[in-house]
């Protein structure tokens, strides 16, 4: 634009971004130039995302716009820039004893997850819908890769394959709802569009053009693919299950985070004003909550037939996809807040629970199938603790944060009229419960027959405890469980973290 320049202001305000950015490219370059492969470039990786966290932090209390009005340079940002920090650093924690047993590149998994994360950034930073596209393709395109790491896997190549070939269809749906909004509404920035929706006059005249809806119906395709909301979800199952571990849980997470803070900051706050339009507001409802509901339900039910433990979390993030969607479709400043602290507690519990997967398959070459599971606690009680714990939160037991998650998304929807929705929403998490307590009773209730496990006995009590794995994978699910208790047993400190954040 005439006269745009980027000033200090600029450079400070997507700080995070840079620093990950920059993190990235030391890490290609060292990896190109060592000599022998090392620990080098993870060790990197988690100073990077520690020093984008507190570049975040420091900038929690901005309050504008950078970029000519493109980037939010404010606390609703920032605070899912630090979410986005934690989940790369847990799963660098994870990742080092995992990566050595497959025989992949470090350097080249560490810079696909810092770039990746660089596009959730922009996501949640997004005042424009041409930077989401941007930061929705950035993110994308180095999940393609990460999905397909596994190069000698087949697999691996047609997980990578099909979630490459789908998400390109679904980015041109996206891409083209943009261009029916820009003609519609005759802007792509979030704050303009705001505003036309805020004058009456402007407002009717966009509400009743045809082609501004089917752009929406078009921009909302695009982010139900990412985040694996039915009916949109077919990828998720077989991608999920084809790429490596550690990756799906990245990818589920972080990545879900992502998608649901570009599309929280365009629904809930771009189109807030249309919530008090009882045409027009109802519309945007039901769409949205429709679509929750049958993500609940669909990815419940089927996660119960599942016998493969990743394949039955990959149904069961399409749930929890489903809980979030009930979040945003309230439409309100305290749907967005009950979303980001759901995505906090489950960021926690989805990495947690693929961190024990992700330990047990390379300790014994096995775990990705429930009968894996059977009599898992005699032989490896701090294993079988720690998927209980991320089991009980997932299912929303208290005293784990998830219980309070979803307690803050049905209390939003309830006031928010959408009443009969929560309780269908309780429903469907009440039949999850099944198949997460399935697992724990697998672990503590059942004696093995022949299970292939065949891991080292930890011995608790007795002078030592052999755990095997690498010992930064075990502080990676000790931090994860150590929040989802904090968040559970003191909820209110996520929730006013939140509340003072997104304030502005």
């Amino acid at each position: 634009m005439p006269g745009f320049q980027v000033g200090c202001s600029d450079i400070i305000g997507v700080l995070p971004l840079l620093i990950l950015f920059g993190t990235a490219l030391i890490v290609l370059m060292w990896d190109a130039f060592e000599k022998r492969p090392s620990r080098a470039p993870l060790v990197i990786t988690i100073l990077g995302a520690v020093g984008a966290a507190i570049a975040a932090f420091v900038n929690l209390d901005n309050v504008g716009r950078v970029f000519g009005g493109m980037i939010l340079d404010d606390s609703y940002a920032h605070y899912y820039a630090i979410v986005f920090c934690v989940a790369v650093i847990l799963t660098v924690l994870l990742a080092e004893r995992y990566l050595k047993e497959e025989e992949i590149l470090v350097g080249e998994f560490s810079a696909l997850i810092l770039f990746s994360a660089c596009g959730m950034i922009m996501l949640a930073s997004s005042m424009d819908l041409i930077v989401t596209f941007l930061g929705l393709e950035t993110m994308s395109i180095a999940f393609y890769v990460l999905a397909g790491l596994f190069r000698r896997k087949e697999r691996s190549n047609e997980a990578a394959l099909k979630y490459f070939l789908l998400g390109s269809f679904a980015a041109g749906f996206f891409l083209y709802g943009i261009a029916l909004i820009y003609g519609s509404v005759g802007s792509t920035n979030l704050d303009t569009i705001r505003i036309v929706f805020m004058e009456a006059k402007s407002a009717a005249i966009v509400l009743g053009n045809p082609i501004f809806w089917v752009g929406v119906a078009m921009l909302l395709v695009g982010f139900a693919f990412k985040i694996a909301a039915f009916p949109f979800h077919q990828w998720a199952p077989d991608v999920y299950e084809g790429a490596p571990t550690i990756v799906t849980g990245f990818m589920s997470t972080a990545g879900k985070a992502g998608a649901f803070a570009a599309l929280a900051l365009i629904f809930d706050i771009t189109f807030a004003p249309l919530a008090g339009d009882p045409v027009a507001g109802a519309k945007l409802r039901t769409v949205l909550a429709v679509l929750s509901l049958g993500s609940m339900f669909y990815g419940n039910i089927t996660a119960i037939a599942q016998t493969n433990l990743k394949r039955m979390l990959a149904y069961s993030s399409i749930a929890h996809a489903g809980y979030m969607l009930l979040g945003v479709a309230a439409l309100s400043p305290a749907g967005v807040r009950a979303v980001a602290i759901y995505l906090t507690v489950y960021t926690l519990m989805q990495i947690g629970a693929f961190g024990v997967i992700a330990i047990l398959e390379k300790d014994t070459g096995a775990g990705l199938e429930l009968s894996d599971y059977v009599g898992l606690a005699k032989r490896r009680p701090w294993l079988a603790f720690f998927m209980s714990v991320m089991m009980l939160s997932l299912a929303g037991i208290p005293p784990f944060g998830g219980f309070f998650g979803k307690y803050y998304i049905f209390s939003v929807a309830i006031g928010s009229g959408l009443t009969m929705y929560a309780i269908l929403g309780v429903i469907a998490s009440l039949i999850s419960v099944y198949f997460y307590l399935r697992v724990i009773v697998l672990m503590y209730f059942r004696e093995p027959e022949h299970s292939s496990i065949a891991g080292q006995v930890e011995v608790v009590g007795g002078g030592t405890i052999a755990m095997s794995g690498a010992r930064s994978a075990w502080l990676a699910l000790l931090i994860a469980a150590i929040g989802l208790l904090v968040t559970g047993v003191m909820p209110n400190i996520l929730a006013s973290m939140v509340q003072k954040f997104f304030a502005h």
